[in-house]
């Protein structure tokens, strides 16, 4: 086989290959294409264009992940807030149930404490009375303590006069009972 060919055989041949070729020397369209010195360079753009987006989808891939892990952590996060949130509602809720009940046990204890009061008042007041009483009475017994002028005997008893002898007189005053065996007057 020649290996040399001139290019008038090349020619030659390449025409005798075409046999649609047209007579206004327009190239067929077909496998011819793929001889035509724009086909490697187109090959090449379109090669880099795929690599392009499949790298670009690759990349978008990458990112949509990653936001759903972040929507994810986000999404935990909030539920963990709206369980503290329900604690923390829980234990103000509890906190104002116990102030009120402390409240209501501060109320309780100071009507009590003013009942109390009321009825030591109550209680001072009758004693101021008859402290006042007494004095009164003490006041009279220091009037009535002097001799009696018709025997000259301490601690007469006025009302008794007429009634009790002197004798028995005496004897109360001096802190004796009266009896019933006592002479009467």
């Amino acid at each position: 086989m020649n290996l040399e060919m001139t290019f008038d055989d090349f020619k030659s041949k390449t025409m005798k290959d075409q046999p649609d070729q047209k007579p206004n020397r327009k190239k067929a369209e077909g496998p011819h294409f793929l001889s035509s010195r724009w086909w490697y360079p187109t090959a090449v753009t379109l090669g880099i264009l795929c690599l392009g987006l499949l790298v670009t989808l690759i990349m978008l891939t990458v990112q949509l992940l990653q936001v759903s892990d972040l929507l994810k952590q986000q999404q935990a996060n909030l539920t963990n807030q709206e369980i503290i949130l329900e604690g923390q509602i829980l234990a103000q809720k509890q906190a104002e149930k116990s102030s009120q009940e402390s409240e209501r046990e501060l109320k309780e204890t100071i009507e009590t404490l003013n009942q109390k009061l009321d009825e030591n008042s109550k209680k001072q007041m009758e004693l101021h009375h008859q402290n006042l009483n007494l004095q009164e009475a003490l006041r009279k017994a220091a009037n009535f303590s002097e001799i009696h002028p018709a025997n000259k005997c301490s601690f007469q008893f006025p009302i008794l006069d007429g009634v009790v002898s002197e004798e028995t007189q005496q004897r109360m005053a001096l802190g004796g009972w009266l009896s019933f065996d006592a002479p009467l007057v």
